[in-house]
């Protein structure tokens, strides 16, 4: 079960191909993050003929990239940013990096 999440490209340069990560709170992680990360990788295709275009023998997009974060990380970045309570959420999907460099920041600041 997912908690809280946001997805963000990781952009096409000279030494690879792009893609998105997705960096997701979960409330019981599953056991094979590999299969879950593909099961994703078929609903997103299967939703979205865009997605499963650029899916297509991983020419322009590769297989997403999925980040299993430590509980209660997303709360602490709306804290940090003075969001919490009221109508403030956890954007789900940016075309920019901002957030989820932020969030992975704060993982990596932990360990």
């Amino acid at each position: 079960i997912i908690s809280e999440y946001t997805a963000a490209p990781i952009y096409m340069g000279d030494e690879c191909t792009g893609s998105h990560e997705w960096l997701i709170e979960f409330e019981k992680a599953p056991a094979d993050l590999d299969y879950f990360t593909s099961m994703l990788d078929n609903a997103l295709c299967s939703i979205n003929s865009d997605y499963e275009a650029k899916r297509y023998k991983s020419i322009t997009l590769v297989m997403p990239t999925v980040r299993n974060l430590p509980r209660g990380t997303f709360y602490k970045w709306l804290k940090a940013k003075g969001k919490l309570g009221g109508q403030h959420k956890v954007p789900r999907l940016s075309n920019n990096r901002k957030i989820a460099d932020e969030v992975l920041g704060m993982v990596h600041e932990e360990k």
